[in-house]
């Protein structure tokens, strides 16, 4: 028969040894702990255009279908900017997808520049900057993804700027086929 006592201990050194999994499970990025859909929060984004409606009108959501894959996405063709200001959770990232629409892939045009930066108040840093053209490129027919790290900002309120210009040279009057798309742009929590 047992002793009450071993009983205790070992309940007790059990405790702790699911007190510490679960410890290293949390600090150890056991999952997301939140997500924040910036597709949802389009309403109160600031936005910008100088889009003329050719290939439908800026800032529409959709489902949209690149190489198979369907992403909710934002039609913003050059030049436009998104800004969300959102406060960046614990260890904090951006997740996002970009891409061009199928119907442009073999049309003419010097492709799209994707930019997304953050703005803190005091200064803007760039994180990404990337032309996608897939008349010229076959690994551009897709959606391509990037996850920033805001983990700096932790905290903080910010500014999350999502930017397409016409592909180099910014040449403002090429803007054929220009039909820039992101993909289920969010900020996680870890």
């Amino acid at each position: 028969m047992l002793n009450n006592k071993k009983v205790v201990a070992a309940l007790a050194g059990l405790a702790v040894l699911v007190a510490i999994v679960a410890f290293w499970t949390l600090r150890s990025g056991g999952g997301p702990v939140a997500a924040l859909d910036l597709v949802s929060r389009l309403p109160d984004a600031q936005k910008t255009s100088t889009w003329d409606g050719t290939g439908g009108e800026a800032f529409t959501v959709a489902a949209v279908t690149l190489a198979g894959e369907t992403r909710q996405a934002i039609f913003a063709p050059p030049f436009s900017r998104i800004r969300w200001k959102v406060e960046v959770p614990r260890r904090g990232t951006l997740e996002i997808f970009y891409g061009v629409r199928e119907d442009a892939w073999t049309g003419d045009g010097n492709g799209v520049q994707f930019r997304v930066g953050v703005s803190d108040g005091r200064s803007y840093e760039e994180y990404l900057k990337e032309v996608v053209h897939p008349k010229d490129r076959d690994r551009d027919r897709r959606w391509l993804s990037a996850t920033i790290d805001l983990s700096a900002y932790e905290g903080q309120l910010v500014e999350i700027n999502l930017n397409t210009d016409p592909g180099p040279p910014r040449d403002d009057k090429d803007r054929r086929n220009d039909f820039a798309l992101w993909g289920e742009p969010r900020v996680i929590g870890h």
